[in-house]
């Protein structure tokens, strides 16, 4: 068996460097954010759907139009317009930076594509640059 030689005092260093390592590696793992080609296109998706507050009895509630199920199926809590589709005294009171993330949710699910808009989703990605 080989002999190894730790030195006590490279230790703690070489801990830090290992956190460090791990860190930045986990973090580049995960997604970083929204580009500035994704928010574009989802601005022109939000001009196409409707107010950041709707909630016109189509069974879709926002400005990014999720429908209950998807809306819950991301972890977003529930809100009383599902309850009372189409009734103005109820609109989607979720802001629009939640409705944004959980957009962004939605598109790294379906494989970085926006088909869950569907044609709206298409065109959107399309005329983008």
């Amino acid at each position: 068996m080989p002999q190894v030689c730790y030195n006590l005092a490279v230790r703690p260093a070489a801990l830090v460097l290992l956190a460090a390592l791990v860190f930045a590696v986990s973090a580049s793992a995960q997604s970083s954010g929204p580009s500035a080609k994704w928010l574009r296109e989802a601005q022109c998706i939000h001009l196409h759907e409707g107010p950041w507050t709707a909630n016109t009895g189509n069974g879709q509630f926002g400005g990014m139009q999720f429908s209950a199920q998807t809306w819950m199926r991301l972890h977003g809590k529930r809100v009383p317009a599902f309850a009372h589709p189409g009734d103005p005294a109820f609109p989607f009171g979720v802001s629009p930076k939640e409705q944004l993330r959980r957009a962004w949710m939605l598109w790294l699910s379906d494989s970085r594509s926006w088909r869950s808009w569907g044609a709206v989703g298409a065109a959107c990605s399309e005329s983008a640059p």
